[in-house]
């Protein structure tokens, strides 16, 4: 309380003594001190409020010290310190025996966990902070010393200034012995591209740092679920391994490698899969061929064809009283339900009745294809790339490729040093006057004014179409050298691309994970599929990758082994974005993708227990390192003495808003009373 404000309360006091004592009239005792009462309490009230706001009031206590348990509860905690223990559970067996020391020797004691200071950032530990805040906290007065649990990996290397002046001796417990845990890394993943359908194929592996005699697990997932599984014992040491995988769906499919070892508990798992490319194209794929009368044409498709033995083929003609193969009636409806490619030779008509044609359309309807060449039946027009004209005359012409024809590798011929000029070269054959549709693609045309189409590309429905205009292709069989089988390998090349035309995919590019930890390198390959599905050499490929919707980095794949591949390092942390681009022929091809950068903290980056660094702690706080639970009695040197304790607490009176309303209550009701007595 202000001294003055007490004088001033004493001086009143006397005064209204003085005053109440010499009243004249005389007043009665009891009225004279309630009088008096109430006077003194007003003047106190207003005297406190004027020059002693705020009344202090203090307490001291005797603090009893305590020792601290810190407890590192950072993410690296969780490591592996031996095969068959974490350092987090060791640390929790230290941390019984400290506290049944404690209790055996009735020291009072608190534990605490920290990672980055008192917060709960388990990626990142900050040592030093956790210390500073826990000597500054007013829940802990009187520390006598801190025992440090941890294993020392530590972040921040730029406070240890906060170690200079502290006063606090801290002992840090030793874990353990730390044991190098084995690493076992899937190296590479190798397969012979493309693989067929439903046919055991062989997928190499290569595998790194699995002990001998070690039973281990390799396991095959598309979009994590799992596709085969098998146990394998290391016998030998050796380091590489076949599956044999058979494959159900035909296309591209992105699978992944993945290995584990049951008796074995790895730091970094990481490594322990691989992502790889299967390309499954049919196997033994079933081909028709139905021709409206035996020619030349259909008779040298037919031979191409038979030399692929994985085509299961069946070659139909028409007859006068039906349709026949190998001189047997067939049934046309079910042979071409049950087709994959469907090659349609045509004189003049097929003369098909109405349901073999709602067949043929149904066929299309569920993605089957046709490699047609003749002339267009009128039935089946309507899903033909070509349509008639007003001119009903055939002409004989050599034939022009067009920009088209790069779009497809079918048409390459692999034995010729140049293309340029070759098509137009082959002997003359006798082609329709037709036009194409808006929808089709227009591959070659005739060397007249008139520029009929010839080879046309569409799709119909959810299948594919590949037409020849005209006969007489045959004289391209028999112009070609014998040493130059072009003509067979280019219709073997026609029924591979319409096995696979309902394969939209031709273009892909991928990052091996889909992140990363800040300083790895991220690999990116990438391939390329003609029509045949099989890949596509010799291409530039440019990556973009984007943060932020800024380019930070462009660079072109380097081609390897036929593979495209593309390493990028020093990225830092954050979301990104990338896009690839080709050019197949004319046209472009895209893909786009996304890929995260993680910081990479001392908990994903470091193993081990930090021995120097703790014993630098202890060494600047005038602690010392604990290495087994008999040096626990070192914590019985420092020195144990209670401290006292002052608390105070504040009282502040203009901020009680009914104290002013009390003071001028007690100066009515003294008023009402000296009015109703007659003293005013």
């Amino acid at each position: 309380m202000n001294v003055i404000a007490l004088l001033l309360i004493i001086i009143a006091a006397i005064l209204i003594f003085i005053y109440y004592r010499h009243t004249n009239p005389p007043i009665s005792s009891p009225l004279k001190w309630l009088l008096g009462s109430l006077r003194f309490l007003f003047f106190v009230i207003v005297i406190l409020l004027i020059f002693s706001p705020t009344l202090r009031f203090s307490t001291t206590q005797k603090i009893e010290p305590v020792r601290i348990i810190a407890i590192d509860s950072s993410a690296s905690m969780g490591q592996l310190l031996n095969t068959s223990e974490t350092k987090s559970k060791r640390a929790s067996t230290w941390l019984d025996s400290i506290t049944n020391y404690f209790d055996d020797q009735g020291i009072n004691y608190q534990s605490v966990s920290f990672t980055n200071g008192l917060t709960k950032d388990s990626t990142k530990t900050d040592i030093i902070l956790s210390l500073d805040e826990i000597s500054k906290s007013d829940i802990y007065s009187n520390i006598s010393n801190i025992i440090l649990i941890s294993d020392g990996l530590h972040h921040n290397i730029n406070n240890f200034i906060l170690l200079d002046n502290y006063t606090i001796p801290v002992f840090p417990v030793l874990l353990g012995k730390y044991e190098e845990q084995p690493d076992i890394i899937l190296e590479e993943v190798t397969v012979n591209n493309p693989v067929y359908l439903d046919t055991k194929t062989e997928i190499r592996i290569t595998i790194r740092g699995i002990p001998e005699n070690e039973t281990f697990e390799i396991t095959l997932l598309e979009n994590n679920e799992t596709l085969l599984t098998r146990l394998i014992k290391n016998e030998g040491n050796q380091k590489n391994y076949t599956l044999e995988f058979t494959p159900r769906k035909i296309g591209y499919r992105q699978l992944t490698a993945r290995i584990s070892v049951d008796n074995l508990r790895e730091e970094n798992v990481l490594n322990n899969q691989k992502n790889f490319l299967l390309n499954v194209v049919k196997n033994k794929a079933k081909i028709t061929l139905i021709t409206s009368s035996p020619n030349f044409d259909i008779a040298f498709i037919h031979r191409a064809l038979q030399k692929n033995d994985r085509y299961e083929l069946i070659f139909i003609d028409r007859r006068k009283n039906g349709y026949y193969h190998q001189n047997q009636p067939v049934q046309l409806g079910e042979i071409i339900t049950t087709s994959d490619v469907l090659v349609l030779n045509n004189l003049d008509a097929f003369d098909f009745d109405a349901e073999i044609y709602r067949i043929i359309e149904n066929f299309m309807a569920r993605g089957g294809n046709i490699f047609y060449s003749g002339k267009i039946d009128k039935q089946l027009a309507s899903l033909l790339p070509l349509q008639t004209s007003r001119f009903k005359d055939t002409i004989e012409s050599t034939i022009l490729e067009t920009a088209a024809m790069n779009n497809y590798k079918s048409f390459s011929i692999q034995s010729l040093t140049t293309q340029s000029g070759f098509w137009n070269a082959l002997p003359p054959i006798t082609t329709y006057f037709y036009t194409p549709k808006p929808q089709a693609e227009v591959i070659a045309k005739a060397d007249i004014a008139s520029e009929n189409p010839v080879i046309a590309f569409a799709k119909y429905l959810q299948g594919h179409v590949l037409q020849f205009s005209g006969y007489g292709f045959y004289k391209w069989k028999m112009w070609q050298k014998s040493e130059q089988q072009w003509f067979d390998g280019l219709i073997l090349n026609i029924i591979q691309w319409l096995l696979n035309a309902d394969v939209s995919q031709r273009f892909i590019c991928s990052t091996n994970k889909l992140s990363y930890l800040e300083g790895e390198q991220v690999e990116f390959s990438a391939y390329l599929f003609d029509e045949k599905m099989n890949t596509v050499n010799n291409q530039d490929i440019l990556v973009e990758i984007i943060r932020q919707d800024t380019t930070i980095e462009k660079k072109y794949m380097v081609e390897e082994n036929g593979k495209y591949q593309l390493n990028i390092k020093d990225l830092i942390d954050g979301s990104y974005a990338y896009k690839a681009e080709t050019t197949l022929g004319q046209r472009l091809y895209q893909f786009k993708g996304e890929f995260l950068i993680e910081d990479r903290t001392l908990e994903q980056s470091t193993r081990g227990i930090q021995k120097s660094y703790l014993e630098f702690i202890a060494s600047k706080t005038g602690g010392s390192i604990i290495n087994n639970v008999q040096e626990l009695s070192n914590l019985d040197k420092i020195r144990q003495e209670s401290i006292e304790f002052t608390s105070t607490i504040d009282f502040e009176l203009w901020k009680q808003w009914y104290l002013p309303i009390f003071a001028l209550l007690l100066l009515v009701i003294e008023l009402i009373i000296r009015k109703k007595k007659g003293l005013l």
